[in-house]
């Protein structure tokens, strides 16, 4: 199973990076901070648009889903999506994805506060609740959580459960119907559990990215703690959608996908066994004509074996992150075209004590959304524009 872990922070950013292709890129960095007075911010995903959308705590103390334009009338300015009628003050709320249309999709507190379920919001319909697979006739599977969305906003996708990260969680897509009433249109939701025939053997499902051809990425885990990477392709008449697995090597057991483009280049990472070994991973189709996917590992900067690709572009920029020898964790960027090629990322605070960042995603200008600390500084959310020299 993926290892959670807690990173410690110190020592000075970027002395020990040497090779070409790896010091700190000189770009252009938009520092978004937190929302105001408040005390941290962690951002997952970014639009076409420059909208970023994040987690943090809000003036109440509550964690809620918040997001924030990088341009226009608005840009710089925080703003709180609300909640599903409860509250926490954990990181199980939050946004997870945003489609180029402004729709975003996460999961919030119901009523009573235990619970989170996945929404879409968007200016208009503010935050909907879009069920979970307790609507479906699955006794107990009461919670569910948005992962990502396409870019059209036509296909959000995620996991239901009877609760959090359980080894019960089954990976499901919700697709909209608008429905015409007097009031005009209104646009809900219908879910699916995705296919997971043939892997009779595995639990612990959650989808975690989709592309506007319907193409899926997400894991599996096995009972003896292996985790697989799986990808589900559209069935041709808009029948649902086929699991397969995708590759990984002997040495390195253990993978999970992020993201996944428009181009179908998928991006995550592969690991060891006893998950101490991690490196960044791109999948490609073998030719358009195959269902066939080839494994690459990329590059990693010198230090401790442990690195992730989280986010891929249509142009092929991958951003994630790496660790240098004394276990700081740096935003990474690379290039599906040159898997030699890495590059570690600019952020604010990078000269103080114990700097960290890590970047998230990337959109199609270029311009990843990362979070940054240090021993003295909270955790926030910056954007750095990309160079392509």
């Amino acid at each position: 199973m993926r290892k959670l872990f807690t990173i410690v922070f110190s020592a000075v950013l970027l002395l020990i990076v040497s090779a070409q292709g790896t010091w700190a890129q000189k770009v252009k960095v938009y520092d978004l901070g937190r929302y105001p007075g408040r005390t941290w911010a962690e951002p997952r995903d970014i639009n076409n648009s420059g909208l970023a959308v994040a987690f943090g705590d809000i003036p109440s103390g509550y964690t809620r889903p918040i997001a924030v334009p990088l341009f226009g009338p608005h840009a710089m300015q925080w703003f709180d999506l609300g909640t599903l009628g409860g509250d926490r003050t954990d990181t199980k709320v939050m946004c997870m994805g945003v489609a180029d249309t402004g729709m975003i999709v996460g999961h919030a507190a119901i009523k009573l506060d235990d619970i989170v379920n996945a929404f879409a919001w968007t200016p208009k319909s503010g935050m909907v609740d879009i069920g979970t697979l307790a609507n479906l006739g699955y006794s107990g599977y009461s919670w569910s959580l948005a992962y990502g969305v396409n870019k059209a906003g036509t296909l959000i996708v995620g996991w239901s459960g009877r609760e959090w990260m359980g080894q019960d969680m089954l990976p499901v897509v919700w697709t909209p119907k608008v429905v015409w009433t007097s009031g005009g249109p209104t646009t809900t939701w219908n879910m699916q559990k995705l296919d997971t025939d043939g892997f009779g053997e595995a639990g612990y499902f959650y989808a975690m990215s989709v592309n506007n051809r319907g193409q899926i990425v997400g894991t599996a885990t096995y009972s003896d703690g292996v985790e697989i990477a799986v990808l589900w392709n559209p069935v041709p008449g808009g029948n649902g959608w086929k699991i397969m697995q995708l590759p990984v090597s002997s040495d390195y057991p253990n993978a999970w996908p992020d993201n996944i483009n428009d181009k179908g280049e998928i991006v995550g990472a592969v690991a060891s066994s006893d998950g101490s070994t991690a490196l960044p991973a791109l999948w490609q189709r073998k030719s358009p004509s195959e269902n066939i996917w080839n494994l690459t590992v990329l590059a990693s900067p010198p230090g401790p074996p442990y690195s992730e690709a989280m986010g891929i572009n249509d142009r092929g920029d991958i951003v994630g992150y790496t660790y240098d020898a004394n276990w700081n964790s740096f935003a990474a960027r690379w290039r599906a075209k040159d898997p030699t090629f890495v590059q570690l990322l600019d952020f604010p605070g990078a000269g103080s004590p114990g700097a960290w960042s890590w970047a998230f995603k990337v959109n199609d200008s270029g311009i990843a959304v990362e979070a940054y600390g240090s021993d003295t500084i909270p955790e926030n959310v910056a954007a750095v524009q990309l160079s392509h020299e």
